[in-house]
């Protein structure tokens, strides 16, 4: 028997989840600023629920791994946390509004494979429900912008549009209401196939060609929001989208954001359901998306006739973990102490100090093998920890133990009472 994954699926190791969570934990500690609480979904969706009433048709069919259970009903994966946290929402109707949800879990797309993209890979995402204020539409750009800065990331930016601009530009350039659809997929690829490519999807899904040059040099516009606002305003004059932009472009300013976001005519978001604002992350340089979302605000009404407005954003752990992998040596352990009897004779007392240790809320691991004081000094420098604490016959009798930092090597006897201050320190 051959031992591999199933493609598109990835182990990790302690070392590569340790930066994985720390990822995760940096985000939640944004959210919770911003009143977003924990929420979790079943993994296995009725596939109705992800297809038909997902706004998503052949398309989201074709990349959703699914099976008929021995029922014979037909169950799907879940392929992003939002649907499913939809359908929650359309099942507790009650629930005082808005509602501000975060999510954090694995999900499953059938898809291409490669570098930075897997079948089954984890999502972060926020959800605000229940209020149609671009406040909250703000709020999900400010929360992204904030965690990407913990993170660490220097030259990202937020990448902002409109959908409803983004209609009245498709209408001003000359796209037939029949051809709107064809012509969000085709731009969509953009940042994959370049402008040649996109010209060429245009004229696949047989969109004229003086259209398509009023499109292309449409979707070439982008930078700051006050000059490409006025520029469109010129083009498509009293969109309602270039106001609810002017709006959410106030309100990050009043919240202290000033950069950060730019205006971005070619951005569309692949999905159909978004309603209104949209936006995601960049990074100079690096043609990857790290985060994404926007208004979607009659997405639930498909599911059960409730009318429940919402906007999120999603961040895709994937990219985001590998540009950090890139910048940060990994931990290789997060045990600061290993305790190690000289002999199995010191076993019980080794427990006994490393239980101590533990009460006073330091990581501690405690020789497990019976290995000699060589092999364990060995086992615990290879796996990063700081210190190894040597309980020996002779100290022992004195009350006492030696500490030894596996960094700088120095060793220092200390009084077994006194060693969680002394380690602290």
């Amino acid at each position: 028997m051959t031992l591999e994954r199933v493609r598109g699926t990835v182990d990790y190791l302690p070392p590569e989840m340790m930066l994985r969570e720390e990822i995760v934990n940096t985000c939640i500690k944004i959210f919770n600023r911003y009143g977003f609480g924990p929420m979790d979904t079943p993994v296995l969706e009725k596939w109705e629920t992800l297809t038909i009433k997902s706004g998503g048709g052949e398309e989201i069919a074709k990349e959703t791994y699914n099976f008929k259970d021995q029922s014979g009903r037909r169950i799907g994966l879940r392929f992003d946390l939002t649907v499913p946290s939809a359908r929650v929402l359309a099942m507790n109707p009650k629930m005082p509004m808005p509602f501000k949800r975060y999510q954090y879990g694995k999900v499953f797309r059938y898809q291409e494979v490669k570098p930075g993209r897997t079948r089954e890979f984890y999502q972060l995402d926020i959800d605000i429900y229940g209020t149609n204020s671009l406040v909250a539409d703000a709020e999900c750009v400010g929360v992204a912008i904030e965690c990407f800065k913990e993170l660490g990331f220097k030259d990202y930016y937020v990448r902002i549009n409109n959908r409803k601009l983004l209609q009245g530009l498709l209408n001003y350039a000359g796209v037939r209401p029949d051809r709107t659809l064809d012509a969000y997929r085709a731009i969509d690829k953009l940042d994959k196939i370049g402008i040649k490519g996109v010209r060429k999807e245009l004229e696949k899904r047989g969109i004229r060609k003086e259209v398509i040059k009023n499109l292309l040099s449409i979707i070439k516009v982008k930078g700051k929001p006050n000059e490409i606002l006025k520029k469109v305003s010129e083009w498509v004059p009293g969109n309602l989208g270039i106001k609810e932009l002017e709006e959410l472009i106030r309100y990050l300013k009043a919240m202290g954001f000033k950069d950060k976001y730019l205006i971005d005519l070619s951005l569309v978001r692949g999905l159909e359901y978004y309603t209104g604002n949209i936006f995601e992350v960049n990074a100079e340089g690096l043609n990857v998306s790290f985060a994404g979302g926007g208004r979607y605000d009659e997405m639930i009404k498909k599911f059960a006739g409730v009318e429940i407005p919402a906007v999120g954003i999603s961040f895709g752990i994937e990219p985001i973990f590998q540009v950090l992998v890139k910048k940060k040596e990994l931990k290789k352990s997060r045990t600061l102490v290993f305790v190690a009897p000289v002999s199995d004779k010191q076993l019980i007392k080794s427990l006994n100090i490393a239980s101590k240790l533990r009460k006073a809320g330091l990581n501690v691991e405690v020789d497990l093998k019976n290995r000699s004081l060589t092999k364990n000094i060995e086992y615990a420098a290879k796996k990063g920890m700081k210190y190894i604490v040597i309980v020996g016959e002779r100290d022992l009798k004195e009350g006492k133990v030696t500490i030894r930092n596996l960094i700088t090597g120095n060793e220092k006897r200390t009084n077994i009472k006194r060693l969680p201050n002394e380690i602290r320190n």
